[in-house]
């Protein structure tokens, strides 16, 4: 009980952490003259996935790679089949056409590749399931490209995302009030507070799984990669209670390419990262979702995500969740 304490204390420290980072980075942003759109796609569109991104770092550095997939598979997954779900039960989610046309198929590619890249034994015969360094490589060529288009929507003010990147330029409003020193000490103190929180995290999450007997990976499956999802799950429930709906599509589908085209990819430059047959059911779960929310928001006559479409997605991460556990 007393180790579960410490990893949710880690956990809030990280999250805390990345809005320190956030909120610094905005105002040095400012000061140096980087246009808001800029600002509003890069610094604070994935800013809330930098936690992940501090465990991952860190437990790559250990050699911990299976809780590091771990993580960003858990995460996806909660995104995705959780909040997701949560959200469209509460009010059906209208998906724009940009949306339908480029960030769920780019959503889908991005979970194909983790399954391709991650199966050489059974796609090129090698004795092996691993994702390498030019996998990495790859990844985070496919976030360039992402991170271009997403820069692009920004600086047009597209309608699928209005609102999300009217949140943001708020965001970038409010935030350039701050002094060079005190951004700079803002963006100190976020960064050390993400690498302590992801030190911490791994650290107290391998004690749970050696003291409980599960394995690493079930550890970032069922528990750091949740809980490191939370700034997701609050941001689109505030979004809609507000019934600012077209954030949460943003949010969601932003935060996963980012763990799988940034975070993933760093990971692997690291350290291979290492797919073994239970992370590998996960993966294959993982991409029957992406691609199930194609023709879900295609075939519904209003494109939206309604209330059937929750259910099944909350009914796939009962799904995902029994899979972890008997693996």
């Amino acid at each position: 009980m007393q180790h579960c304490l410490y990893l949710l204390g880690a956990i809030l420290l990280a999250v805390y952490a990345a809005k320190l980072l956030v909120d610094g980075g905005v105002a040095i942003s400012h000061r140096l003259g980087i246009p808001q759109f800029i600002i509003g796609a890069v610094v604070i569109g994935f800013g809330s996935s930098m936690p992940e991104l501090a465990v991952n770092v860190k437990a790559a550095t250990a050699g911990e790679t299976g809780l590091a997939l771990g993580n960003l598979l858990g995460s996806n997954l909660f995104n995705l089949c959780f909040t997701l779900a949560l959200v469209a039960l509460i009010t059906p989610l209208a998906v724009g056409r940009d949306s339908r046309v480029k960030d769920l198929p780019m959503h889908f590619i991005a979970a194909l590749m983790v399954a391709v890249c991650g199966n050489q034994l059974y796609l090129d015969h090698i004795n092996y399931h691993q994702i390498m360094l030019s996998h990495g490589i790859i990844l985070l060529s496919f976030f360039g490209i992402y991170l271009y288009y997403t820069a692009l929507e920004v600086a047009d003010n597209s309608p699928h995302k209005k609102l999300l990147h009217q949140s943001h330029h708020k965001l970038v409003e409010q935030e350039h009030v701050f002094s060079v020193s005190k951004a700079c000490a803002l963006m100190t103190l976020g960064l050390i507070g993400l690498v302590i929180g992801g030190e911490l995290i791994v650290e107290q999450a391998l004690i749970i799984a050696n003291n409980v007997g599960m394995s690493e990976h079930n550890i970032g499956l069922l528990i750091v990669g949740p809980g490191t999802s939370v700034p997701e799950l609050v941001a689109c429930l505030i979004a809609a209670h507000k019934r600012n709906t077209d954030m949460i599509i943003g949010n969601i589908l932003g935060s996963n390419l980012f763990n799988i085209f940034f975070t993933l990819a760093v990971t692997a430059i690291i350290a291979p990262v290492p797919l073994d047959l239970a992370l590998n059911k996960v993966v294959l779960m993982y991409l029957l979702v992406s691609l199930l929310l194609i023709p879900i928001v295609w075939c519904s006559k209003e494109k939206k995500i309604g209330r059937p479409a929750a259910l099944l997605l909350l009914c796939s991460y009962g799904l995902y969740l029994w899979i972890a556990v008997n693996s």
